[in-house]
C-alpha cells in the first residue's frame, strides 16, 4: 500500500501526515534545497531541530512512531525497530525520494545508524549525533532489555508530569539546566505532548535492550559518516572516540544534546562535513 500524504502548509513550515493505513507519521519541512531527513530523541518531537538550518538543504523533520504528530497506536508492533525501519523507509521515499542525507540524534541516531546499513545505496551522508551502536556483549544487552521493559511499566504507571521531571534529572541532562529558561521550557513541553503508553511501547520495541550490536558492521556504510558529541557527555564521545575515530566531531563545554546546546556550533560541523565532507 502506498503511503497517502495529507499537506497542511503554515508559513515557512510545511507540515504533513505520512498515513500507513491505521496509523500515520507526521513530519515537518523547513528550508529549501537537497533532502535532510532528521531523526529526533526519546520523548522529543521534530521541532527539537528548530534552532537548526543548513544552508543548501531542507531538512525534513519525522516524528518517531508515539511522538509528536505521529500516531500513537495501542499495540506493539508499529513500534518494534523492524516495522519502523519499514515505516521510515516508505516515509522518507514518499517525501524525500531515493537520496538523501540522514541525521538523527540519540534515540535517532541509533535508528539512523541502522537504517544507513539497511539503505546504503539511498544515503548520501550521515551525520550520527550522540548514539550508540548497540551492546556488543550479550548479557548486557539482555541486562538492558529488563531495564527497558521495567522502566516502560514505571511510565505506564505514572501521568507524563512524573515522567517529564524524572527524565530531566537524569545525569546525562544535567547539562541542560544551564540552558536559557526558553529553552528549557521548550524542551519540557516537548516531553509533556507524549503518551505514556507510547513512550513504554517504544522502549520495549526499540529501546537499547532491543537494539542489535551493529559495531562490527560499520566498515559497511559506503557514505560520508560524521559522529557529534558533547565534551561533557563521557559516555559517548567515549562510543565516539572508540568507534568513529577520524570522523568523530568534540563540541567542547556541552553535554548529550549538542544541537540544543550549542547550534550554532553544531551548524557549523554540519556545513563544514556537507560541502567538503573532511574537516
Amino acid at each position: 500500500m502506498r503511503p497517502m500524504i495529507q499537506d497542511i502548509r503554515t508559513l515557512d513550515i510545511q507540515r504533513m501526515q505520512i498515513h500507513m493505513g491505521e496509523y500515520y507519521y507526521g513530519v515537518t519541512v523547513t528550508g529549501t534545497g537537497k533532502p535532510l531527513v532528521c531523526f529526533h530523541g526519546f520523548s522529543e518531537s521534530g521541532s527539537t531541530w528548530d534552532g537548526i538550518e543548513v544552508q543548501g538543504y531542507r531538512l525534513i523533520r519525522i516524528d518517531s512512531m508515539g511522538h509528536g504528530r505521529s500516531a500513537r497506536p495501542m499495540e506493539l508492533k508499529p513500534y518494534e525497530l523492524p516495522q519502523m525501519l519499514s515505516d521510515l523507509h516508505r516515509v522518507i521515499y514518499a517525501v524525500a525520494g531515493e537520496r538523501y542525507a540522514l541525521m538523527g540524534y540519540s534515540m535517532g541516531a541509533r535508528l539512523a545508524l541502522v537504517y544507513a546499513l539497511e539503505y546504503p545505496q539511498e544515503v548520501s551522508h550521515l551525520v550520527l549525533e550522540s548514539g550508540s551502536v548497540g551492546i556488543e556483549d550479550r548479557v548486557e544487552r539482555q541486562d538492558r532489555y529488563v531495564a527497558d521493559q521495567g522502566l516502560a511499566e514505571r511510565i505506564r504507571a505514572h501521568d507524563i508530569t512524573w515522567f517529564s521531571e524524572t527524565w530531566a534529572q537524569l545525569e546525562i541532562f544535567k547539562t541542560q539546566q544551564g540552558l536559557p529558561t526558553k529553552v528549557q521550557q521548550q524542551i519540557r513541553g516537548r516531553r509533556l505532548l507524549n503518551s505514556p503508553h507510547a513512550l513504554a511501547f517504544t522502549l520495549e520495541g526499540s529501546g537499547q535492550g532491543s537494539m542489535p550490536y551493529v559495531g562490527h558492521r560499520l566498515p559497511e556504510l559506503t557514505m560520508p559518516v560524521c559522529y557529534i558529541s558533547g565534551e561533557l557527555d563521557a559516555k559517548y564521545t567515549a562510543i565516539g572516540a572508540k568507534y568513529f575515530g577520524d570522523v568523530h566531531r568534540i563540541v567542547p563545554q556541552v553535554g548529550h544534546n549538542v544541537h540544543v546546546e550549542a547550534p550554532e556550533a553544531y551548524r557549523q560541523i554540519l556545513e563544514r562535513f556537507f560541502y567538503t565532507c573532511r574537516y
